[in-house]
């Protein structure tokens, strides 16, 4: 019996002309997706880049963010007198090159500026700090008199140097401003140097107040009399006074607090760089030999200077130390220097002041130094005509400042822009913040800013002065019938 059945045999099937054009549209679908794509990569890429296309010329052109911000903020913000929609804080687009920006703010003085944007840059107009038409300002408590002040690092607390001859302090409390409070104090007397009865006569002791640790708990002071200098530690907390000098039972210089707690500084015993440590009554071998001077970064990183004279010659060394490690920087001969050291921008940078040129040196720690002792490192110049009488960097690292007879020269590290400016005072200027200074015009606390620009008066009166913690309040000194008033300007203008 047969099984055959009449199955066609299998025929490979030809795909319809539909079906070619449907694969011929998908594939071209793809593609217009795949280009589509890659090129919205490409215009979000330059977007984010800052690159713009002009209708008007028909040309492609990078643009400057600028990032706007005040203190009061809500200011209306002008670019070469077009304003724009929104207040501070705001952001805005601008053509590469320079621009004139202007802020205001009803009941406050104007505030305008002329900056220059590199395309496809980043600027933040962001420290502008707007003063009232009218300051109202109060009397917060008056003395017979008041050598100094000096506000602690998280401005919520004031020492006050009553008497410069007189172991008589207060502690100005604005942990709320508003409501100020003090505490009046002395020095533990049994802590003091004294001199015997024949000597008293004829010395006289002097005060100073020198810096508060970075916790905002310890003072250090220094009191001289007679041939006898000794630094003394008062704790606001605990209202007890430690003498740093007596305890360690050797002659110290330039004690600087190092870390929180009150318990670690470093010191110069002769010119012997060590480090004092009060927790286990202990003070180092020496660190470094032959230091003239240093300066302390980030409670245990220290920038130094050491004096050799070897056969009649005198060299100078300017060094790092962090860590237990020493890094030699670089050497000079017998002009004087002056050192300062910061860190911005995740950088270290070394200040080194020579004659009338300023060396900023970024990340010192880590250069090389070629066989005839030139940095192999990247170095900014800034030039101080006459010499330098004091050289410092802002708290932020970003403003390196030299002075000579009021005239003031500073480098922004950040924009790599220099600037030249005259103060009214002589002196080492006082950092109101990050950005602006400090100095008297006509008997008038004035704030002026990093580059010179925009000067405003605040109040009648003196330095030195600080804001409080909030910003809001600047607290200062002004001479009144009698004595020292401290005051407080308000630096918001109420509805």
């Amino acid at each position: 019996m047969s099984n055959n059945t009449n199955t066609p045999p299998l025929v490979r099937q030809r795909p319809s002309t539909m079906s070619r054009k449907q694969i011929a549209i998908r594939f071209f679908s793809y593609g217009v997706m795949t280009l589509a794509t890659i090129l919205g990569v490409i215009v979000c890429i330059a977007w984010a880049m800052g690159y713009r296309f002009d209708f008007i010329s028909g040309q492609v052109s990078q643009v400057a963010l600028l990032q706007f911000n005040s203190f009061p903020n809500g200011a209306s913000v002008d670019i070469d007198d077009i304003r724009l929609s929104s207040r501070t804080a705001t952001r805005h687009n601008v053509k590469a090159g320079e621009s004139k920006i202007s802020m205001s703010l009803a009941g406050y003085h104007s505030w305008s500026k002329t900056v220059t944007a590199k395309a496809g840059s980043v600027r933040w107009l962001d420290y502008v700090r707007l003063i009232p038409l009218n300051v109202k300002t109060d009397s917060v408590r008056a003395f017979t008199g008041v050598s100094d002040m000096m506000a602690s690092p998280d401005r919520k607390w004031a020492a006050l140097l009553l008497d410069q001859t007189e172991n008589s302090f207060s502690l100005l409390d604005i942990q709320n401003p508003e409501k100020p409070d003090w505490v009046d104090f002395k020095l533990d007397e049994s802590k003091l140097a004294k001199l015997d009865n024949a000597e008293a006569g004829s010395a006289k002791q002097e005060f100073r107040l020198v810096e508060w640790n970075s916790d905002s708990r310890y003072i250090l002071i220094e009191h001289s009399i007679g041939d006898t200098t000794e630094y003394l530690i008062y704790d606001r907390v605990d209202e007890q006074t430690r003498n740093m000098s007596r305890d360690f039972g050797m002659s110290i210089a330039k004690p600087h607090f190092s870390g929180t707690g009150g318990n670690f500084a470093f010191v110069l015993t002769g010119t012997d760089l060590r480090k004092i440590d009060y927790g286990s009554k202990s003070i180092s071998a020496p660190i470094a030999q032959n230091v003239i001077d240093y300066t302390i970064y980030s409670n245990s990183r220290i920038a130094f200077i050491s004096k050799y004279n070897e056969n009649d010659k005198i060299t100078q060394t300017v060094s790092i130390y962090d860590d237990g490690k020493i890094t030699e920087v670089k050497q000079y001969d017998k002009e004087p220097i002056k050192v300062a050291f910061s860190r911005t921008n995740d950088t270290d940078y070394l200040s080194i002041a020579r004659g009338e040129t300023i060396a900023i040196v970024p990340d010192p720690l880590h250069l090389s130094s070629q066989p005839d002792n030139r940095l192999n490192t990247e170095i900014a110049y800034l030039s101080s005509p006459g010499g330098v009488d004091w050289l410092m960097m802002s708290d932020n690292g970003r403003f390196v400042m030299a002075g000579h007879n009021g005239k003031v020269v500073c480098y922004d590290i950040e924009e790599n822009e220099n600037f030249s400016f005259e103060l009214k005072t002589n002196n080492k200027p006082q950092w109101l913040d990050n950005y602006h200074l400090l100095d008297i015009d006509n008997d008038n606390v004035t704030v002026v800013e990093f580059d010179g620009r925009n000067r405003q008066s605040i109040v009648s009166g003196h330095l030195p002065a600080f804001l409080s913690n909030n910003g809001r309040y600047l607290f200062s000194l002004d001479n009144i019938s009698g004595g020292v008033v401290v005051q407080r300007s308000d630096l918001i203008v109420k509805n």
